[in-house]
């Protein structure tokens, strides 16, 4: 039988690892990452760029996107990036306009969504970096799906938090 003091731990484990999200977790945590970058830069992003450690890739890469009828990390980065609703977390998807997945197909079509590995070895670790042609904004999640590690505008650093053994951006 558990100790209270174990039961506490596993429930409070719960409740920090237990989050809603809409669809598989690896390509969510992509298009917050994107979301948070495009808040950030506060206008249309003309270029998205994205890293991704080798396990976000990999599991990410031929899952539906609920909603969209589309499958991939173009169209979950694209959508991300179009939401810039980083407050809904891992429902940062949920509830997007036909013209906010109209504008996504495009911009993937138009290949401005542009997808590589990251060198590191974290298993979850994602990079967006989306500039409108003047500015550019940066984000990185690290350690967790909705880890938040930095957000850099235009060059200035507005937050770090180094999860432990994650890197730095660069």
């Amino acid at each position: 039988m558990l100790s209270q003091n174990e039961r506490k731990r596993i429930i409070a484990l719960i409740n920090r690892e237990v989050v809603p999200a809409i669809g598989c977790t690896e390509p969510i945590a992509v298009a917050l990452c994107t979301a948070r970058a495009a808040e950030l830069l506060g206008s249309r992003p003309e270029k998205v760029a994205v890293r991704l450690s080798a396990n976000i890739l990999k599991n990410a890469m031929g899952v539906g996107i609920p909603g969209t009828g589309m499958i991939g990390l173009p169209i979950a980065v694209a959508l991300g990036a179009l939401s810039a609703a980083p407050e809904k977390q891992l429902l940062v998807l949920n509830g997007l306009s036909d013209e906010q997945k109209k504008r996504a197909v495009e911009l993937v079509g138009e290949k401005k969504i542009h997808i590589g590995l990251a060198d590191n070895e974290e298993k979850v670790w994602i990079q967006a970096k989306l500039t409108d042609g003047v500015d550019e904004a940066e984000a990185v999640i690290a350690g967790t799906h909705t880890g938040l590690a930095l957000l850099r505008r235009n060059g200035e650093l507005l937050f770090e938090k180094k999860p432990e053994n994650a890197p730095s951006a660069q």
